[in-house]
């Protein structure tokens, strides 16, 4: 045995024997670390990969239910494709979801499945969309309901409709509201069944208060939400009417009202008969609108400063279509890739990928459905109903009860040197973070400074080893 593999051993050894003396454990390495960088390096993993994490001891298990590090992962936690087939065949009653990405000229695939016995409440579901972490089902004809859960968690709430003597409207949809630090969900619906008059209503249900509110009157035009809809605070859509539409529309989740956007100015009102044509969504943290020029090329503008209409860009020409039939196709930018590289739906029925550099699209393999999906982005997180939804009556599907053990014991790291202390007098809280907030600052994790170890207190601190150094130990 050589040196370096005689050092791999001993270094991976937890146990030593000491003589005439019982064994001493040593604790695992990266533990040694403070807890902000233990909580850094865990927030960048994959959530397949966290849920492994899980089993590996008990602080990691604290460490991955603590409320703070569940804020801290869902900020740094990247957009995922959510598929749902259209129709839901007997063989597929699941959404699965999937992170891509790129590694050179190949992809990195890695994929999830939720299905109503793991991580859904049903799966007779009409629409879905998603916001923050959480996943919004509306449910089919038979059922009226809907559901807000998270499937990484197998949480979910049933939001009921006041009332079952009127027509469900066409929008609807999951947002959050940063100035008032709550998820709502927005439906619109018909107040009678039989009425000639034919005017939308709207209603928003603030989640954790248990009821809904009517916000006067809604758009009447039929609303498709885009891939991924949510940004500064609003839904943005654009309304499937024949005439066209000559604004990007818009829902306020902290106003609770309805507005409007200016597309470019080169969205002429000639153009009009392309809006069913056209996309918007969000790419890149902007807004985006797809304009096309003819049946074989269409132009990506981007909104550089939000709700600013000279802030229009155009930033793609898209020229070499996939494929190449000549005739009127479906493209909706949905991701892009950390090599630049652009995954658009395609007719909704399979995602091609855009390469900036050769400016051309090509085919993927990353979904076999057999037949048209629904897609939405949707952030894998650690956020739990039990904060976000406090009042609500929150349900668990069966097989994700085994997630509810946490640990009993209690850790705490020293202020200064960040070595572990036993029962410090304080205890991590369930999964989640309060009413969803994302945002990260770096007093986020201080420490509670009158806890120290015996050594820190008696003999001062030597300067503290950097997280390199902790590392190549």
């Amino acid at each position: 045995m050589n040196g370096r593999k005689r050092a791999a051993v001993k270094a991976s050894t937890s146990i030593v024997h000491v003589p005439n003396q019982e064994a001493l454990v040593l604790p695992c390495r990266i533990l040694q670390l403070p807890r902000r960088t233990i909580y850094e390096i865990l927030s960048r993993l994959p959530i397949k990969t966290l849920f492994q994490c899980r089993s590996v001891c008990k602080r990691f298990l604290c460490f991955i239910s603590d409320p703070k590090f569940a804020k801290l992962q869902l900020s740094k936690s990247q957009v995922c494709i959510l598929i749902k087939t259209l129709p839901l065949q007997n063989a597929s009653k699941r959404l699965q979801l999937a992170h891509v990405e790129a590694n050179g000229s190949t992809f990195e695939v890695s994929k999830l499945n939720f299905t109503p016995k793991s991580n859904l409440p049903t799966i007779d579901i009409s629409h879905m969309n998603a916001c923050n972490g959480l996943l919004c089902l509306v449910g089919s004809e038979k059922d009226y309901n809907i559901y807000v859960c998270n499937p990484i968690l197998g949480e979910f709430i049933t939001i009921q409709p006041p009332y079952k003597d009127r027509q469900r409207g066409s929008f609807w949809g999951l947002g959050y509201s940063a100035m008032m630090n709550q998820y709502k969900v927005l439906q619109s619906y018909y107040p009678a069944m039989d009425s000639s008059n034919r005017y939308a209503m709207a209603e928003i249900y603030t989640i954790g208060t248990g009821t809904w509110r009517s916000i006067g009157s809604a758009p009447i035009d039929t609303v498709a939400l885009p891939f991924n809809a949510f940004l500064n605070g609003a839904l943005h859509w654009f309304p499937c009417t024949p005439n066209g539409s000559e604004f990007i529309h818009r829902f306020d989740f902290d106003s609770e009202k309805f507005g409007t956007l200016p597309p470019p100015d080169h969205f002429r009102e000639t153009d009009k008969k392309f809006t069913n044509y056209s996309r918007i969504g969000v790419l890149g943290g902007c807004l985006f609108m797809i304009y096309f020029t003819n049946s074989t090329r269409f132009d990506i503008w981007v909104m550089k400063d939000y709700g600013v209409k000279e802030s229009w860009t155009k930033q793609f020409v898209i020229e070499n279509l996939y494929p190449k039939q000549g005739s009127w196709d479906f493209y909706e930018p949905m991701v892009v890739l950390n090599n630049g590289e652009i995954l658009m739906l395609f007719n909704n029925d399979a995602v091609v990928c855009y390469n900036q550099k050769r400016k051309n699209l090509r085919g993927t393999k990353f979904f076999r459905t057999r037949s048209q999906f629904d897609a939405t982005a949707f952030t894998p997180s650690l956020v739990s109903l039990n904060n976000v939804a406090k009042g609500e009556q929150i349900s668990r599907i069966q097989g994700t009860k085994d997630y509810d053990k946490l640990c009993t014991e209690e850790f705490q790291d020293c202020a200064d040197c960040g070595a572990l202390l036993v029962n410090p007098g304080c205890s991590f809280p369930a999964f989640g973070v309060p009413y969803g907030a994302v945002t990260y600052h770096a007093n986020l994790y201080a420490r509670n400074s009158e806890n120290r170890c015996t050594a820190c207190i008696n003999r001062g601190v030597a300067p503290p080893k950097s997280f390199l150094t902790l590392w190549n130990m």
